[in-house]
């Protein structure tokens, strides 16, 4: 490299006087042959060489080629900056010794040092005495907390190498702010590469000074985007049902666009468990993840009635894949499949009390395309509930499974198609066709049942006065290649058997709502006020064709439809508040609704079977509990309360049997926020209905929460799950975290 042309620029602030300057200034050239300005950069019209050093000095000293500066010292070259109180450059090596207050910046780093050596040719350096800090901070997310400082060091030594890289001799890293770290990673030797990534070596962990582990390697990115491969810290618990165990895993960034994680962890009771991670967004419209979890955990010892014990094995494999993507042309595919291969597994497994009474399994897939106010689906769809797999059973376990495959099904929103003589009149549709299939332990349908399905109606909202009157009129055509059927001559007696012979349901419908109108009262003058709302509304349904109610088979809700001829009525009473100033919106904080259904036939033409649990879509449009084990006329009455507030919150849900005189079902939630980051929650469910409707059941739930999940400082949890008919502990959590 050719030597590099210097231009020093002493800062003489005693001599403001022209005379001087000009005197000042004919003596150095003549003693050192220089060009020297005084306290101003070089003319723009004369730019500095990236090859020319740049040196700011209060004093200055020449001997041969070395010079000694002094006085607030300032060096640039190549995008670097050199500050000292004392330096000595040797311009023929173009290197630089300082001394005190010692400052070394190129781009986003920054070193601050007691002592420290530079080459320039080279662009390597040694510093002692070290705080620095290095690099960008990583880009924020919405799924990872990152922080917004770069890494901070101290050091006794370090070294910048010609790459841009230093390492740390006997020092500590951490990327908390200056000052008073939370922690710390203290190591005998560390590489830090800007831009990509820290390397320490024997390093130990410690949080205010306190050491919690030592790891022989510690690897932690410095890109703004961070993304490498290789093994993620290693995991150490004790389980109360499995002992000690201890687990690992690996990350393998395969490309900029997807990644995969697996790993495993070992019990000490014996058994091992297994997972793996895909994720992957091929292009911008598309993305895939990938999730599974297995065991090998042997059996589970029980003793039967004779004290003979036997084995019931717990291993299995959950697996989960959702892949999603849009084409331009406006279609859209998605796939969201789950497997399991055990209930039991599942319940050995579980770390919450929530994934373990899960016992539903569900698979779609499905291409769809909605232009206007049309949509076309063709789907395939599988789902399974297990009814036995309690770890204390040892007979096989059961499920229902219901799959289709494939389907096609086209609607129609409603869309107007008259307004003459200023009334308007809307249709809409539905249609399907589809195989389906049902696996139970009552019956198993051969193969595949073809179901046939077209929904027409037609929509009239009118206005009369005061009130809202909208007509609903519809047909329904629906074909199944199979019927449910009992054989008498089994030996068992009377089975229920699929017969392979059609079955065809032809309704009329007819729904008629009737709104009537709004009462409202406001509260309060010119400060803040209230609002009083009183609205209410009838809905008149009469359904019929439906003559084979008990021959039906069950795929999904559209099988649950039985002859109805019914009123529903509600009440809802809203109450608004209006804070004080001009431009404040007004908001919604009471909501109190009453609804309540007349049947005008209680037997459903028939489909009602006294004594057992009935479940039509007559029934769950209106309460979720079941609550029809005879003849009735009315319903149970609905009640929803809901306050919502500026820091409290509640809800009260209650069905009232009015045929019984009791509450059959509530639900109470009560919210606070204490503060912005404490909330407690209470929640009590009760059920308190005939046996074979639905098992009693009395739980409370608390809940309190500080922080959040990805919120810098102390987060904690703690919930508990208390079933109060048996008087036992569901499930309990405690969860502190600092992040």
């Amino acid at each position: 490299m050719a030597e590099a042309a210097i231009i020093w620029e002493v800062m003489i602030l005693a001599e403001q006087g022209r005379v001087a300057r000009r005197l000042l200034t004919a003596a150095l050239v003549l003693l050192f042959g220089v060009s020297i300005g005084f306290s101003q950069e070089p003319k723009s019209s004369q730019p500095v060489s990236a090859d020319e050093v740049v040196i700011l000095a209060g004093r200055q000293q020449r001997t041969g080629s070395v010079f000694t500066l002094s006085g607030n010292v300032e060096i640039r070259y190549r995008g670097i900056r050199f500050f000292a109180d004392e330096v000595t450059y040797d311009e023929e090596k173009q290197t630089i010794e300082a001394r005190g207050n010692v400052a070394f910046e190129s781009g986003d780093d920054r070193i601050e040092a007691r002592e420290g050596r530079y080459d320039l040719k080279t662009q390597t350096g040694e510093f002692t005495g070290v705080e620095g800090t290095v690099g960008v901070p990583p880009k924020p997310s919405e799924a990872h907390l990152v922080t917004e400082n770069p890494y901070y060091f101290e050091a006794e030594r370090v070294e910048r190498r010609d790459d841009g890289s230093y390492v740390i001799h006997h020092g500590w890293v951490t990327n908390c702010e200056r000052g008073s770290p939370k922690w710390r990673l203290k190591a005998a030797k560390a590489s830090i590469r800007p831009g990509k990534d820290v390397r320490i070596y024997r390093a130990v962990f410690l949080v205010k000074g306190v050491p919690l582990f030592v790891m022989p390697y510690w690897w932690m990115s410095a890109d703004p985007s961070p993304r490498k491969s290789g093994f993620l810290m290693p995991q150490f618990g004790n389980d109360s049902r499995r002992g000690p165990n201890f687990g690992g895993s690996y990350y393998w960034a395969i490309n900029p666009h997807s990644d995969l994680t697996v790993g495993a962890q070992v019990f000490s009771t014996g058994g091992w468990t297994q997972t793996g991670a895909f994720r992957a967004r091929p292009t911008e419209d598309s993305s895939i993840t990938v999730d599974y979890f297995g065991a090998e955990a042997g059996d589970l010892a029980l003793e039967d009635v004779s004290k003979n014990k036997r084995g019931v094995s717990v291993s299995g494999q959950f697996a989960e894949l959702k892949l999603e993507n849009r084409w331009k042309n406006g279609v859209r595919g998605v796939a969201d499949i789950s497997f399991l291969s055990s209930l039991r597994f599942r319940q050995r497994f579980a770390e919450t009390f929530n994934d373990a009474v899960v016992s539903e399994v569900r698979a779609d897939v499905f291409l769809s395309v909605n232009p206007g106010t049309d949509s076309f689906n063709v789907f395939v769809s599988r789902y399974q509930n297990f009814l036995n797999a309690s770890p204390g059973m040892a007979e096989p376990e059961t499920s229902v499974t219901l799959l289709v495959a494939p389907g096609v099904s086209f609607s129609r929103r409603p869309r107007l198609v008259s307004r003459g003589k200023r009334i308007p009149v809307y249709y809409s549709f539905d249609a399907e066709v589809a195989g389906w299939r049902r696996d139970e332990p009552r019956f198993k349908t051969p193969e595949l049942v073809q179901r046939l399905d077209f929904y027409p109606r037609v929509t009239i909202p009118l206005r009369l006065g005061y009130f809202h009157l909208t007509p609903t009129f519809g047909l329904r055509a629906t074909r199944y290649g199979a019927r449910l059927g009992e054989d008498l001559a089994l030996p068992l007696g009377r089975q229920t058997i699929v017969l392979n012979q059609a079955l065809r349901r032809f309704t009329q419908e007819a729904t008629v709502e009737l709104g009537f109108p709004s009462f409202a009262r406001v509260f309060g003058g010119s400060g803040s006020r209230f609002k009083h709302v009183v609205e209410s509304q009838v809905t008149y349904r009469y359904l019929n064709g439906v003559r084979t109610f008990d021959e039906i088979l069950r795929f999904d809700e559209n099988d649950l439809v039985t002859d109805t001829h019914e009123v529903e009525y509600s009440l809802t009473q809203r109450f608004f508040f209006r804070p004080a100033g001009d431009g404040k919106q007004a908001r919604e904080v009471i909501r109190w609704t009453l609804r309540q259904k007349y049947f005008i036939d209680p037997a459903f033409r028939g489909a009602l079977e006294p004594g057992k649990r009935n479940v039509f879509a007559a029934l769950i449009s209106l309460t979720p509990f079941a609550f029809a084990d005879g003849r009735r006329r009315f319903s149970p009455v609905i009640s929803d309360f809901r306050f919502t507030g500026r820091r409290h919150e509640a809800d009260f849900r209650a069905d009232y049997d009015t045929d019984k005189s009791r509450l059959v079902a509530t639900r109470l939630r009560l919210g606070t926020r204490l503060t912005e980051l404490f909330r407690l929650s209470a929640t009590h469910f009760a059920t308190r209905n005939n046996p074979i409707l639905q098992p009693r059941s009395n739980q409370l739930r608390l809940q309190g929460r500080y922080g959040s999940t990805f919120r810098r400082g102390w987060n904690g949890l703690a919930a508990l799950s208390w079933n109060l008919e048996n008087d036992f502990f569901q499930s309990m959590v405690g969860q502190v975290s600092y992040n």
